[in-house]
């Protein structure tokens, strides 16, 4: 397995993995557009602040990382944000550590990883995230519209 950045020609594989990744989530209920999808990570594969990087066995992408920086309200520093992180190969930990080292080349000052998917059980992703050395920020609370 080897980690890269993800290319155009990856897009069909990202939205299959986006696609069970949604299916498994608790956002399952919701439709999925496979062509929005396949526009986004076209965007986000050839853009000047955002990335995707992903797992790779013998010519199959098997997880995937999506992440972005943005310039803080606060200050002129960036924030990374991960936007989409699913693996199905155990790449996971990996994917986390390549999009942090993104980051931080694009000069961001923190790097934001999340669970909203609901996937992981959220005691054992907070676990492994302090383990990693992550600390956790505030709550995310959602209603539905």
């Amino acid at each position: 397995m080897a980690i890269r950045r993800a290319t155009t020609d990856d897009v069909p594989a990202l939205v299959q993995l986006a696609q069970l990744e949604h299916g498994l989530s608790r956002m399952s209920h919701t439709p999925f557009d496979a062509d929005f999808v396949a526009q986004r990570f076209s965007q986000a594969v050839t853009g000047l602040s955002s990335a995707v990087f992903v797992s790779d066995s013998d010519g199959e992408v098997k997880g995937l990382i999506a992440g972005a920086v943005q310039q803080n309200l606060h200050n002129r520093f960036g924030t990374a944000y991960e936007l989409l992180w699913f693996a199905v190969d155990g790449s996971g930990l990996k994917l986390l550590q390549t999009l942090r080292d993104w980051a931080r080349r694009m000069r961001a000052t923190a790097l934001i990883a999340n669970n909203h998917a609901g996937i992981k059980d959220p005691d054992r992703f907070n676990k492994v995230m302090a383990r990693k050395g992550y600390t956790q920020l505030g709550a995310s609370f959602m209603a539905a519209l």
